[in-house]
């Protein structure tokens, strides 16, 4: 081989060399940034059915704006990937436990893992007497069934129960989009939302291993 060809041969086994170092480092990288939206952190959260709707008449859709807040607190930790459908957990509209088939067919059919659904069940308000009866207290519940499924598995994972109070002015208006300035303004609004991000700490704590 003459001394020009080792040249060009030497100087393309380096642009190679180099080639391949960055690309091993690209994915590196890539694996570092995003190190929790594997399939294993898929999670999809389905409508939570609503026990009491005459309780929440005053309330907009927190039927679906309750997952999509805990979506929105899940999707902001960048440790999931996150999916909502305002459709609940059942093929009759009844809330029944889920089935292991049907649990994998609604993760074969979202490509996700874990399924979350939810109960709104209680939301009543109560009036307790103050001072002899001449002013009345009012405390108003918020009260959320929380399940969380491993769809792939077809089990329940974990089963939660979660509540919250507000006291004084309780009512929200339903004029106040779920989620929106007005609605987190309202003493009750705020408890609600407090009570979502209660809730997506608990599907983390859950899911996340420590």
């Amino acid at each position: 081989m003459s001394q020009s060809n080792f040249k060009v041969a030497n100087f393309f086994v380096l642009i190679c060399s180099v080639f391949c170092f960055t690309q091993a480092l690209a994915e590196t990288q890539i694996q570092a940034m995003f190190p929790a939206r594997g399939a294993d952190r898929s999670v999809l959260l389905t409508g939570f059915a609503v026990n009491k709707p005459a309780q929440l008449s005053d309330v907009d859709d927190i039927a679906q704006g309750f997952p999509r807040e805990v979506a929105r607190v899940l999707e902001q930790s960048q440790q999931f990937s996150v999916r909502t459908i305002p459709d609940l957990l059942s093929l009759d509209w009844q809330l029944n436990p889920p089935t292991p088939v049907f649990l994998a067919q609604v993760a074969k059919n979202f490509d996700v893992r874990y399924v979350v659904s939810g109960d709104i069940r209680n939301a009543g308000i109560r009036n307790t007497p103050v001072l002899f009866g001449l002013w009345t207290k009012k405390t108003r519940a918020i009260e959320v069934d929380l399940n969380v499924f491993d769809a792939k598995a077809g089990v329940l994972v974990a089963k939660y129960r979660l509540t919250g109070t507000a006291e004084g002015d309780v009512l929200v208006g339903r004029q106040h989009v779920f989620g929106g300035e007005g609605f987190s303004s309202t003493g009750y609004g705020k408890a609600i939302l407090e009570l979502a991000q209660k809730a997506a700490l608990s599907v983390t704590a859950q899911l996340v291993p420590r």
